[in-house]
């Protein structure tokens, strides 16, 4: 069975997500369940599964298993995996792995159905600007001439941009080709890798801030369920930021946990560095929270806060960038007619209006 059969979709790493956490919930052995549901799944989805099986029959632990798969699945959904391994808590762990990867996949669906429209009209709207300016354009220039009137020096850029059009016109089917590339990558698992969580998606309004408040609440229910299995603190840190998908926070945990190993208490260790990439509500609860003994309650609640302000940040992308999104593009589709069409036209009226 060949081992590295093409990336994984998202949508696939949801399914065997949901397939998974089945398996662990009914108390199924992994590598039995896997090998089966191979066999039964459709397409990539039945192979990656079925490969997971076999190499588990082999003697190899599911985060082995996934580790041996490579860039097919992200670095990410391993680090989840050994958090809810180690905490002997793999349901709930992969649980909130799912909501992370669903609210992107949903967030990521509203954006390319906010960008299909404004997306075409950009498109007739450049290709309607090229052939005025390549075409209609000259014919203005030439009534100039012949009525020997000045040409404005916005008429002079819009004649060069006409004459030149051969060289520039090609870049807006190269600009779609990319975005169109960019967009299948972002459909991968791999986008979820830590440092890729999102890529260009980060860019679009309430889309970064989405991601970190997921990032976030992974982070602190994964830190509640090892702090419940008696993990050490520095230890349980590092693998709860390795699995939030935050290349930032894993930084950060380690050298929490580096300086907590050193006999430092967490406050002293996080007021050390006043540009702390922890949010500042799970700073202000890791800095205090071990004193205070009921750290993994404080912990879930902060996860139910961070889930919260992130499903509403999907909402506000899924009705509100369409309509950015369309005003912007239709106000520069605009802006384009007015400097090809108007700006010519009224400059000859005016020009002939003097004389």
């Amino acid at each position: 069975m060949p081992e590295h059969v093409g990336a994984v979709g998202l949508e696939q790493l949801i399914a065997l997500n949901d397939e998974i956490v089945a398996l662990a919930r009914v108390g199924l052995p992994l590598e039995r369940g896997l090998g089966e549901l191979g066999r039964n799944l459709p397409g990539g989805l039945g192979r990656i599964t079925a490969t997971l099986g076999e190499r588990m029959s082999r003697g190899e632990s599911l985060s082995q298993a996934i580790a041996a798969e490579g860039a097919r699945l992200p670095k990410l959904y391993r680090a989840v995996v050994d958090a809810g391994l180690r905490a002997g808590r793999l349901p709930v762990a992969l649980e909130g792995m799912a909501n992370y990867a669903r609210s992107y996949a949903e967030s990521r669906r509203a954006i390319g159905l906010a960008l299909w429209y404004p997306l075409i009209v950009l498109t007739l709207a450049l290709t309607l600007f090229t052939l005025v300016v390549a075409r209609v354009l000259p014919r203005f220039i030439a009534v100039f001439q012949d009525f020997r009137l000045p040409v404005t020096p916005a008429l002079r850029t819009l004649a060069a941009l006409g004459s030149s059009a051969e060289y520039w016109a090609p870049a807006l089917p190269l600009l779609l080709v990319l975005i169109y590339a960019g967009w299948v990558r972002s459909g991968r698992a791999v986008s979820l890798q830590p440092g890729r969580a999102g890529g260009i998606l980060r860019w679009f309004p309430w889309m970064g801030s989405m991601l970190a408040h997921f990032e976030a609440a992974n982070f602190a229910d994964l830190l509640a369920l090892l702090l419940e299995q008696n993990v050490p603190f520095g230890e349980a840190v590092v693998l709860c930021a390795d699995a939030s998908g935050d290349p930032g926070l894993a930084r950060e945990a380690r050298s929490l946990a580096e300086q907590v190993a050193r006999g430092e208490s967490p406050g002293i260790a996080l007021k050390a560095n006043p540009r702390c990439a922890f949010p500042p509500l799970l700073r202000w609860l890791l800095a205090t929270g071990l004193g205070q003994g009921d750290l993994p309650a404080g912990l879930r609640h902060m996860a139910a806060l961070y889930r919260r302000r992130a499903r509403h940040e999907a909402e506000k992308i899924r009705v509100l960038l369409p309509a950015i999104l369309l005003f912007g593009i239709g106000a520069s589709a605009t802006l384009l007619y007015a400097l090809t069409l108007f700006l010519p036209l009224t400059s000859l009226l005016k020009e002939l209006s003097v004389d």
